[in-house]
């Protein structure tokens, strides 16, 4: 008897120093994604949510990438973030890279860069 496969998501496979640095383990105050849901780097259904939508004009470049799991990425595709998230969420989300400097990655950067991209979604924090 032919057992049926059950389908697993598709993952999009953006790649990002983010998303490398959080598996490998290099991150560890980051412990919530933008939506405020615990995260952990051996997550199957982590991805990069993209905070201005490419289809509103976001880019894919680090300043413009935050960490979701799969199932709330999908729920918001290109809708409003605070439709699905709080200011409160968004804030801790920043928050959690402060200090960090890393090769290739520089916490505060990543923080005043994100909070610029945010204001072309009309989001200020």
């Amino acid at each position: 008897m032919i057992k049926p496969i059950k389908p697993s998501p598709i993952i999009f496979g953006y790649k990002s120093v983010l998303k490398t640095l959080f598996k490998e383990g290099k991150l560890p105050s980051v412990q919530v994604d933008i939506y405020g849901k615990s995260i952990k780097p051996d997550m199957k259904d982590l991805t990069i949510e993209h905070i201005v939508p490419k289809v509103k004009g976001g880019k894919s470049k680090l300043i413009n990438y935050a960490l979701a799991n799969y199932a709330d990425n999908q729920k918001r595709s290109a809708g409003d973030l605070l439709k699905f998230t709080t200011i409160e969420n968004i804030k801790n989300w920043y928050n959690q890279f402060k200090g960090i400097i890393l090769p290739n990655f520089n916490g505060d950067e990543y923080i005043q860069e994100g909070i610029k991209n945010l204001k072309k979604i009309n989001i200020v924090i």
